[in-house]
């Protein structure tokens, strides 16, 4: 690789950072991959380090990116030069002011070393926190020292408070000398700190998953460091107690083979596991939003080593082993949908064979347990309902699709995001991904300016952080949503409201279920407009774009503009618009017609005492043939019961 390339490769361009030359000599600095530079430093801040080559053009970039030797060079060097934290920089330069209230430093691991000695104990980093926040407030107020900040160290020192913050509300019967240890250790530490913080959502329990991360930091110290992201990743999915129903509803709890192993358990048995070579995936290597699709589980070690030891799929043919288990059609045929064979091991499951939902189960279990991520989907198709798995194929590539049978139409697969328990569609685990890709380089400080706009919630400020956010990484879809919130309370001005509904279908033109979202919310502003015909425009291209894509979104939306007429009682309107659906859905849709719009809009005529009306709706299936209704199938099933409820 030549100079030129390594530069673009490796090297940021400073951010916002005026390089203020320092008197050290010029020297060869190697990087981590062996590629040399000759240049002389100008600045460390505590993760950058700031260079000048002889042709006066500067850089900075991560201290990571050096090799061990210059590393500690850097480190060595600049806390020699700089006893004092604004020693040698000029007093008129940027970086040298301070906010006037408190003298808030310029950032570095020395002075942070310096804070940590002089805030000893509870009471102390209290006080200190609450003089932080009050100094941060103050240099954002001030858009010159907002300026000369913003871009340098303003958000380490709003990582630094975030962290104490949040340590004080465990509250001090949970706590521990230990955990106070790890939390003061790991507080000096920006990178390890910096990785749990980012893996924090708004709606985690995150004082438990704090407490649970310096578990892990004061039991396994050596290994919290390389294995930051696995310990983030189950300090944010054992935040909150599992699901009741887990791993699904067709398996009686007692039959699961569950642990009551702790997070500080199961993280030493995936490392120990990656140590003897038993992971398709090193987990050091992968993203919190990754590997939380890899520990979302409460197996027992031994279904885990049952796993390693007896399956031999790999990660590169992994979608194979759904098929491998055998299918019961049997079981199907009598209608035994609940798991009916005892103890709901995965060796019972390979021996005894299953139904989908079984061997969905089977596949994302041994691929866990290998250390691949996975998840289970569920959706409706033109049988009725079905289960298959996605996995993570390579880093950023998911494949959503293992065991989704061809004939059958399935939209869209539904799984479970464990961070925090909530649905989420194989379109929004692509939406997923990507974000989780684009969360670096500059892209990556739209995190600090949404955290920093959820700590000041009623600050005037307050928008236009999440707007900074947002223009920073487009498809951020928690900012979007914070915003939405805030536009739907707080903004008053429709056109405005109008702006945001556009903006948001441009962010997110490509994720159907986010593009609908927006849709059906201009819609909402242009009858608050008074503009009824462009809502009613917008409602039926919703309809006309998803009959054959995503026609479970399609249906959603038709079968709410069905039910609003049966709620007025427009019962010939509501005829017609239900007939009209069947007709376009017909010779897709199945289960999600079934689900979506026939069973609530029948139930819905019997609750009215419109029996001839819903003794019409069923004869109109019937007569077209839509589903099949066919003696043991799922939707026939389903039908009996919707016919005993109208007789």
């Amino acid at each position: 690789m030549n100079l030129k390339n390594m530069l673009k490769f490796l090297l940021l361009l400073v951010f916002g950072t005026q390089c203020l030359a320092q008197s050290f000599p010029e020297r060869t600095w190697v990087s981590s991959s062996g590629v040399r530079i000759q240049a002389r430093m100008l600045g460390f801040d505590g993760t950058k380090v700031t260079i000048e080559r002889n042709d006066s053009k500067k850089f900075a970039f991560p201290l990571s990116l050096l090799s061990q030797k210059d590393q500690q060079y850097v480190r060595e060097t600049w806390s020699q030069k700089n006893a004092s934290p604004t020693a040698g920089i000029p007093s008129g330069s940027p970086v040298a002011i301070s906010t006037g209230v408190g003298n808030l430093p310029i950032w570095s691991p020395q002075v942070i070393a310096q804070w940590w000695d002089g805030h000893a104990g509870r009471e102390e980093w209290k006080k200190g926190s609450e003089k932080l926040l009050e100094d941060l407030r103050a240099t954002w107020a001030d858009k010159k020292l907002r300026s000369a900040r913003e871009g340098r160290d303003f958000f380490h020192w709003f990582d630094h408070w975030r962290w104490v913050k949040l340590f004080l509300e465990i509250g001090q019967g949970a706590s521990s000398s230990e955990l106070e240890g790890a939390f003061v250790s790991v507080g000096k530490d920006h990178d390890l700190q910096k990785t749990f913080l980012k893996a924090l959502h708004p709606e985690d329990n995150q004082p438990r998953a704090l407490a649970l991360f310096l578990s892990l930091a004061s039991t396994h110290p050596d290994k919290i460091e390389k294995y930051a992201s696995l310990a983030s990743a189950y300090a944010v999915v054992f935040d909150q107690p599992f699901p009741r129903n887990w791993p699904h509803h067709q398996v009686p709890k007692k039959d699961v083979p569950a642990s009551l192993s702790s997070p500080v358990e199961r993280f030493a048995d995936m490392v120990k596991a990656h140590s003897t070579r038993k992971l398709e995936y090193d987990p050091s290597q992968l993203s919190v939003t990754e590997l939380k699709f890899v520990i979302d589980h409460p197996l027992s070690t031994s279904e885990l080593e049952w796993a390693r030891e007896r399956e031999s799929f790999r990660r590169t043919g992994f979608g194979k082993i759904f098929s491998s288990i055998q299918y019961d059609h049997p079981r199907l045929k009598a209608s035994v949908f609940s798991w009916p064979h005892g103890k709901y091991s995965l060796e019972s499951i390979r021996s005894r064979g299953g139904i989908c939902v079984d061997q969905a189960y089977f596949s994302s279990m041994v691929g866990k347990a290998k250390g691949i991520p996975t998840l289970t989907f569920v959706g409706q198709g033109s049988g009725g309902g079905h289960a298959w798995f996605g996995f993570l194929k390579s880093p950023g590539r998911w494949e959503t699709d293992c065991g989704r049978y061809e004939n059958q139409n399935y939209p869209v697969g539904n799984a479970i995001d464990p961070q925090l328990w909530k649905p989420i569609t194989d379109d929004e685990l692509g939406a997923l991904a990507r974000g989780e890709k684009n969360l670096s380089g500059f892209r990556g400080k739209a995190v600090d300016y949404f955290a920093w706009a959820l700590v000041n919630r009623d600050a005037p400020f307050y928008r236009e952080s999440l707007v900074r956010a947002r223009t920073l990484h487009p498809t951020y879809v928690d900012v979007w949503k914070k915003e939405a919130e805030w536009v739907q309370s707080d903004e008053k001005d429709l056109r405005e409201k109008k702006n945001f509904w556009v903006k948001w279908l441009k962010a997110f033109s490509n994720t159907v279920d986010l593009k609908i979202e927006g849709q059906k919310k201009l819609a909402e502003v242009y009858d608050k407009m008074g503009n009824p015909r462009e809502a009613e425009k917008i409602r039926t291209l919703i309809v006309r774009q998803n009959r054959s894509g995503r026609f479970d979104l399609a249906i959603a939306e038709g079968a709410e503009q069905l039910m609003a007429k049966v709620e007025a009682k427009k019962w010939t309107e509501a005829e017609k618009s239900y007939e009209r659906m069947v007709k376009d859905f017909e010779k897709t849709a199945g289960g999600e017609l079934f689900y979506g719009l026939i069973r609530p809009y029948v139930r819905a005529l019997i609750d009215a005492n419109q029996r001839e009306r819903a003794t019409d709706a069923i004869e109109f299936l019937k007569k077209r043939k839509v589903l099949d209704l066919g003696p043991g199938s799922i939707l026939g099933l389903e039908m009996n019961k919707l016919l005993g409820r109208l007789n």
